[in-house]
């Protein structure tokens, strides 16, 4: 690695070109808040016929149980859904590594090889920043470093944008890739079409392989093999512009668990349900025919919700993309505008699109959730309804005549209290009773009463 570089401008965008580009965002966005719909609604129905699928095979698996190679297929079975488990191998299937004169089958069994190849290279990485300019425009400036690695694929040096002397790649590697997979993979007694074959990838470095160095020979290199790696360099230990590698991987025979559809040919293939969908189970491992339906369950609801996210997801960007003309807008502002398009974009316009993408997802996932589940919606309905005539027919006739009852005692109350108040006479200052019929004030002073009752006396 050299750790040299350069930087140059790469783009510019004015105001206008900026603006522009928002709007053609608002497009992108639609596609997606919009397209963010189908996924979520879409996702819900996967869920509940995965389930379904899942359901139906539990009810009607057969237990065929442990299968061995020396073992006989049952045809009782044939067209049914079974479970079985047992070693799953390469069958009769001869692998062989021509450059490296290996007979991979006799060695290991194994059910696939591979030879994957990598040189040691020049590389061009660019990473670009954006800088604001005055009047809201923008520029893009890429910095182009240059340093070496192993890489499996060819680059070719008269692509890089700073051309130098001795910064040359070759032009073809010095070892080829190759790769093989036992088209007569068995299981036990069973054999497995493609679709069962696929699951199987627990490829690991083949660390001790028996690799005789000296059947590979490049003028002016030299030939090493270490933990599953052979190495063709220039320098002994010493990586180069030129050198290869070749990385040596297997597939060994293991034990998995598999439910699937027994063929009336012994073969196992996916299980088609009533919904015309496909059934397949495969683990590595021994497994009970339960374990591998729970498991399945377990995917689906997993499944489930990053697909629940992803569509979240898609909306936000979504909305964010259509407000994002708003933000872009004050960045022409002076002193101010690149805060406020910060302040907008980054942190005003992600709130508002998650409050809004929460609560219509919510709703889209509910509608669908009740719409592939018509049993339960006619379910809830029912019970809403039974709720609501309960409501007005029992209890809302009973919360209406009970604050009635109350008004007629209380102003029976209030009229008693006013008739109790009435009834007590007043008394004056002497301890007479005081006159039925109400007398002025002024007549009372000109016609005191007599002297002699303790009452009040003129002076």
């Amino acid at each position: 690695m050299d750790g040299e570089g350069f930087s140059e401008v790469t783009g510019e965008q004015s105001y206008c070109e900026r603006m522009q580009s928002a709007f053609c965002g608002v497009c992108v966005g639609l596609l997606l808040f919009f397209g963010s719909w189908g996924v979520l609604f879409w996702n819900e129905g996967r869920a509940v016929k995965r389930q379904k699928d899942l359901d139906e095979g539990r009810g009607i698996v057969q237990l065929v149980g442990l299968t061995t190679a020396n073992g006989t297929v049952d045809t009782t079975f044939n067209d049914k859904l079974v479970w079985t488990t047992g070693l799953v191998d390469g069958g009769n299937a001869q692998i062989y590594d021509d450059l490296l004169k290996l007979n991979v089958t006799n060695l290991t069994k194994a059910i696939s090889y591979s030879r994957s190849v990598e040189m040691y290279q020049w590389e061009e990485r660019k990473s670009t920043r954006t800088e604001k300019t005055s009047g809201g425009g923008t520029r893009e400036i890429t910095t182009y470093t240059y340093s070496t690695d192993w890489n499996s694929r060819l680059i070719s040096h008269t692509t890089f944008r700073e051309q130098k002397a001795g910064r040359t790649n070759p032009t073809s590697f010095l070892l080829t890739e190759f790769s093989y997979v036992a088209s007569d993979i068995g299981l036990g007694a069973y054999n497995v079409d493609a679709s069962v074959a696929s699951y199987v990838s627990w490829s690991e470095t083949w660390s001790d392989a028996p690799v005789n160095t000296s059947a590979v020979s490049f003028p002016n290199y030299t030939t090493s093999f270490n933990s599953g790696t052979l190495y063709v360099r220039k320098v002994a230990n010493t990586d180069s512009v030129g050198d290869n590698r070749a990385t040596l991987s297997i597939t060994l025979p293991d034990v998995v668990s598999v439910i699937a559809k027994q063929s009336s040919s012994g073969q196992l293939q996916p299980y088609i349900t009533e919904g015309d969908r496909e059934l397949l189970l495969f683990s590595r491992g021994e497994k009970t025919s339960d374990e591998l339906f729970l498991q399945a369950e377990e995917d689906n609801v997993m499944l489930t919700w990053i697909l629940r996210f992803a569509g979240f997801l898609a909306m936000c960007i979504g909305v964010w993309l259509m407000l994002n003309p708003i933000a872009t807008a004050f960045d022409v502002l002076p002193f101010c505008g690149d805060a406020l398009e910060g302040c907008i974009g980054g942190c005003i316009i992600p709130c508002i699109a998650v409050c809004i993408c929460l609560l219509l997802s919510l709703l889209i996932i509910s509608i669908a959730w009740i719409f592939y589940r018509p049993y339960f919606a006619v379910g809830t309905l029912l019970m809403l309804g039974l709720l609501g005539v309960f409501y007005f027919k029992y209890m809302k006739p009973k919360l209406e005549k009970k604050p009635g009852q109350q008004q007629p005692q209380q102003q029976q109350q209030q009229g008693y209290e006013e008739d109790k108040r009435e009834t007590i006479p007043a008394q004056p200052y002497g301890g007479e009773a005081a006159p039925q019929n109400d007398v002025p004030f002024g007549q009372a002073l000109d016609n005191p009463p007599p002297s002699g009752g303790g009452g009040y006396s003129a002076p």
